[in-house]
Parts: C-alpha cells; sequence; structure tokens
C-alpha cells in the first residue's frame, strides 16, 4: 500500500507535496518521488481513525467541510431583481388566534431533504394563548410560508425540529435565535438555500432577502458587508437598513456572494444587524441525526 507524503521544501522549508514538480510557495525546484512506502504505523493508524468513526456513528459526510463550495449559485450570477424567490413570510393559525403575516422565513437545502426557518424570537410575538416556550403545546394548526406576492406558492410546515419546552419565550439570544422545520409540502417556485460551514472574512459582500411589514410586490434585496462575530452571533453593516425601525425582515436569510446562507436576521445592534448564524443551524441538523424522531409532529 503507498501513500502521499508530505516533506519540508528544501528552498524555503515550506510544506510541500512530494511528487511536486515545484513548490506552491517559492517554486523552487522538488525531485524526490510522489509516493512512499505506507509503514505499519501508518496502516495502524489509519484503521484506528476509521474505527474512531464508525464507533461514533460518523461517516465522510458527516464531518463538516473544511473549505467553502467551489461552485456560485448559477442565478447569483444574475442582477438580483432577477433572482428566484427566496424569501417568504409566515402565516400561523393556532386553535385560539391566527397571524396572517408573522415576519419572513426561507428554504434550506440539507442536501438530503427540504427544510423551512425562520427567526425564533417570532413565537415571542406570535404564539397561542397557552404557549410559554419554545413548544406549540398541542395548539398549532397550521403554519405556512409563502412569497408575500406569491401567496399560492405556500410551503405547509410539518414538524418543528428544535422544540424544546424547557425553553422559555422570553430573552432569545441572536445565537440560537433559528426554527427548523420540515415541511409536508413545499413549492418548486421558491430557491431552497445551503448553508455555509467556513469561517467569514471581514468586509465579505453578503445580501438580505426578505419584506419589511409595510413593504408589497417581489422581495427586497439589500447589499452590505460582514462586519464581525459578536457573542456567538454574526454583524453585519446594511447601508438600506442602518436606521431602519420598522419590523418585519426578522426570519429573513442572509447570504454570501456564492449563495450560501450566513445567517438570518435576528435583531438590530445600533447602525448593524445581528444575525443568528447559520452554525447553529448545522449544529441542530447534526443533533438530529443522532436524535431521529425526537421532533413533534404538528397535528393533522
Amino acid at each position: 500500500m503507498y501513500a502521499w507524503r508530505v516533506i519540508d521544501c528544501p528552498a524555503c522549508s515550506s510544506d510541500a507535496s512530494a511528487g511536486s514538480r515545484f513548490c506552491s510557495s517559492c517554486r523552487a525546484a522538488i525531485e524526490t518521488p510522489g509516493f512512499q512506502k505506507a509503514t505499519p504505523g501508518s496502516l495502524v493508524a489509519v484503521v484506528f481513525l476509521l474505527g474512531v468513526f464508525l464507533f461514533l456513528g460518523c461517516t465522510p459526510a458527516d464531518i463538516p467541510h473544511s473549505t467553502d463550495p467551489s461552485t456560485v449559485s448559477e442565478w447569483m450570477t444574475e442582477n438580483p431583481t432577477d433572482w428566484p424567490r427566496i424569501a417568504m413570510i409566515n402565516r400561523i393559525e393556532y386553535v385560539d388566534n391566527e397571524h396572517p403575516s408573522a415576519a419572513c422565513g426561507f428554504l434550506v437545502d440539507t442536501g438530503d431533504e427540504i427544510l423551512a426557518a425562520t427567526a425564533k424570537h417570532v413565537l415571542i410575538y406570535f404564539k397561542s394563548e397557552a404557549m410559554d416556550s419554545v413548544s406549540f403545546a398541542g395548539t398549532l394548526k397550521t403554519w405556512r410560508m409563502f412569497p408575500k406576492d406569491s401567496a399560492g406558492d405556500a410551503v405547509v410546515i410539518d414538524r418543528l425540529i428544535n422544540e424544546d419546552p424547557k425553553e422559555r419565550l422570553e430573552r432569545i439570544p441572536s445565537s440560537r435565535d433559528w426554527l427548523l422545520f420540515t415541511v409536508r409540502e413545499t413549492t418548486d417556485a421558491v430557491q431552497p438555500l445551503r448553508l455555509r460551514r467556513t469561517p467569514l472574512e471581514k468586509g465579505e459582500t453578503v445580501y438580505a432577502i426578505g419584506w419589511r411589514y409595510p413593504d408589497e410586490g417581489p422581495q427586497r434585496v439589500h447589499r452590505g458587508r460582514f462586519v464581525r462575530m459578536d457573542e456567538g452571533s454574526v454583524l453585519v453593516s446594511i447601508d438600506a437598513l442602518k436606521d431602519n425601525t420598522v419590523p418585519g425582515l426578522s426570519g429573513s436569510p442572509v447570504i454570501d456572494a456564492k449563495g450560501y446562507v450566513i445567517g438570518l436576521m435576528s435583531k438590530k445592534a445600533g447602525t448593524l444587524q445581528r444575525l443568528a448564524p447559520a452554525n447553529y443551524a448545522l449544529d441542530l441538523l447534526a443533533e438530529r441525526r443522532k436524535n431521529e424522531g425526537a421532533s413533534t409532529q404538528i397535528p393533522e
């Protein structure tokens, strides 16, 4: 059995893959064999690591990617006014009240299924009389999401993945301000989004997509930039929203220049916008794989 070998460049001491003709750092010539015979010790190490993954119930697909996807979502090359429908609004009906327009939401493509997402703090303002935690307590009749300008293209929510009767509906930190749902019915009219797995770089271009409550017509796209991480949340600067005091954008997706979700709109932070990070949703999905079936289904 043969293994790829990493050596030191003779000129600059940088790591260089044996077999490469030139060092990637200084371009010095490298003359070494590309492969070396694997030692018994290296084989034992490989077998040990595979055993650890199997013991933990992990597969390579469960391990977060170390780099960004190399492809840009095709629609990101278009003018934002020509992007597909991405944002939706929430229409929630409980046994004792209903809320025809409750902030924003969007679809998430996990690679295996399509989920729906919105901000958890939405439940503080749009809930049934019996609710006092992140649990519907059997009071939810229907929850639909649809583009504000196309109510016929509705997504019907099925189960709340991160239901937690112990989490009170009080102050919800932006670091975990996500609700994730499975869906009973979806639509081809709305573009699902992938979650970004890698750190953001200062100054990266971002886009917030959604509606404030008075906004009508097609989804609004607001361009901004990443500022920094703060207390587990993402801070972005969006010029068009610096002085905005009109609510409604909570739960809207915020994407990077490749079309991947970096977070969702959570709250204001002075002139900045504070986002609930995509990492929290990724952690929820990883936990769900370990505890499949723990979420609660909405009654028929």
